[in-house]
């Protein structure tokens, strides 16, 4: 992973130098990004290995144990979605509701941070997935992200997904601090976060504040037919990358998001022959479950990978 990471940190001071260093923190937009130009992305690297709420295939998703798993099984980041509870604390969870993953009920905005960690977040995968069941997921709860950041450190990237159902100034501006508090974004050497999310703009007030910090723009399975370039240079006025399902992505599409200088993440992909296919077409980033059997088709097609 640091041979990978290195070259993402590479390409971002490349771009730093070339289009001048803005300040993170300062809500000011490079004159690049003002204009709408153009810029390439960073210098190719290999496929990232995205761990989708963590190993979510091996532990209950979106876990301090998933977290860990994802970190152990090769991956450069691990993938998790950030919504906030009634009384202000970002969390990682999935749904708009707790019950599918928990043994409570109801949305997540109505629980304070307390009444959430009473819920038990890891029973339902043991009753879906006995084989897999270890005993040190008895007990988690729905972590925070002050927790997972704790936890995991900088030896991990965090892919972290702003949903729209929870998008707003006050959930970005508590994220942005937390990056800051943890020295996650701090300086371009330190860049181990992407963000993404459905909504422009949410990504569009994130991209003013810290121009910076690298955004993937999502793109919903029913949209992918207005890929269009006027969509495209859009979407590079402020973000870095689109994520789109893999089953909408060919070679075209992937040459026509390199043209624009932007990155393009493939969700979510669970089988080694997609996988190798998706290498091979030079796709920048894969979202898996299963970041295990990624780490392995990526050995095999570059030896040169991290070994976990």
């Amino acid at each position: 992973m640091e041979n990978r990471m290195k070259g993402w940190v590479y390409g971002i001071l490349a771009i730093c130098l070339g289009g001048g260093i803005a300040g993170l923190w300062g809500g000011t937009v490079d004159s690049q990004a003002a204009t709408g130009e153009s810029r390439p992305p960073p210098e190719p690297v290999s496929t990232w290995n995205i761990a989708h709420r963590g190993a979510s295939a091996y532990a209950p998703e979106s876990t301090l144990p998933a977290f860990e798993w994802g970190a152990r099984m090769g991956s450069d980041f691990i993938e998790l979605d950030v919504q906030m509870t009634r009384d202000g604390h970002l969390v990682a969870l999935h749904d708009k509701q707790v019950d599918r993953t928990t043994d409570g009920r109801g949305p997540i905005h109505r629980y304070t941070l307390s009444q959430l960690k009473k819920l038990d977040a890891a029973a339902w995968f043991g009753q879906k997935h006995p084989r897999r069941w270890k005993s040190s997921f008895r007990g988690a709860t729905v972590p925070t992200l002050e927790e997972v950041f704790q936890r995991l450190g900088n030896r991990i990237g965090y892919c972290l997904e702003i949903k729209k159902s929870s998008a707003g100034p006050q959930l970005e501006r508590k994220l942005l601090q937390l990056l800051k508090q943890h020295r996650l974004v701090e300086t371009s050497e330190s860049q181990r976060v992407l963000i993404q999310s459905f909504d422009s703009d949410s990504l569009r007030r994130i991209h003013r504040k810290a121009p910076d910090l690298p955004l993937i723009q999502l793109i919903h399975f029913k949209n992918i037919g207005s890929l269009s370039h006027r969509r495209l240079k859009r979407t590079k006025e402020y973000a870095d990358g689109i994520g789109l399902s893999y089953r909408r992505i060919n070679r075209k599409r992937i040459h026509r998001a390199h043209r624009h200088g932007l990155r393009i993440l493939a969700y979510t992909v669970n089988r080694k022959p997609v996988m190798r296919r998706l290498v091979r077409w030079k796709v920048d980033g894969i979202c898996t479950n299963y970041p295990d059997r990624l780490h392995q088709v990526l050995q095999q097609t570059d030896p040169g990978q991290k070994t976990g």
